[in-house]
């Protein structure tokens, strides 16, 4: 991709990624699929087209008071969902991921500098795996301020089977961003 058509997609992300977090900020993701709930994710998610990327970005609250996580410091978090979109010629059992770049990309435009805060969570479930579904989050405090929370997700020996920083999953794509919660 050349310099100024990359600089080019790089702000049209930004600009969708902007658009997106003022959507996400009129409501929050709680956990049960509620009529309230299924609105509010259908209004935070996006298919874009140029990029071939499902996005869906919203902001979760009551992981703890759920009894999802043990530390209270992971009640709320702005959660990033990425998947390739369908392509036009589908292929039943054929999955594809998002490229490695496009990935760095939006995980940038929606977290900036933030991105070193920021989780990875693979896909689990037998519909996440078909779609390629990735979960990025980042954790927030009260007033939704980006933080690092002590304890559980960042410990390995309390870190939940299958999470992994940002900076993990990024270098592994021989992307190097370095996390806050992971200093090698």
């Amino acid at each position: 991709m050349k310099r100024t058509a990359q600089l080019d997609m790089e702000a049209e992300m930004a600009a969708v990624a902007q658009q997106m977090r003022a959507v996400a900020a009129t409501g929050v993701m709680r956990g049960r699929l509620t009529l309230d709930v299924r609105r509010y994710i259908r209004k935070c998610t996006r298919v874009h087209s140029i990029t071939g990327t499902n996005l869906i970005f919203t902001r979760d609250t009551e992981h703890h008071t759920s009894g999802w996580m043990r530390n209270p410091q992971f009640e709320r978090c702005l959660h990033l969902s990425l998947s390739p979109s369908q392509s036009p010629i589908f292929v039943p059992g054929m999955v594809r991921d998002l490229d490695k770049i496009t990935r760095a990309l939006w995980l940038r435009a929606f977290f900036g500098d933030d991105l070193k805060c920021a989780w990875a969570e693979s896909p689990k479930t037998r519909e996440g795996i078909a779609a390629s579904v990735w979960h990025w989050r980042v954790f927030c405090d009260k007033a939704w301020n980006p933080i690092l929370p002590i304890g559980e997700v960042y410990s390995s020996e309390l870190t939940e089977k299958g999470w992994r920083s940002a900076s993990q999953v990024l270098e592994e794509d021989g992307l190097e961003i370095i996390s806050a919660a992971d200093p090698t």
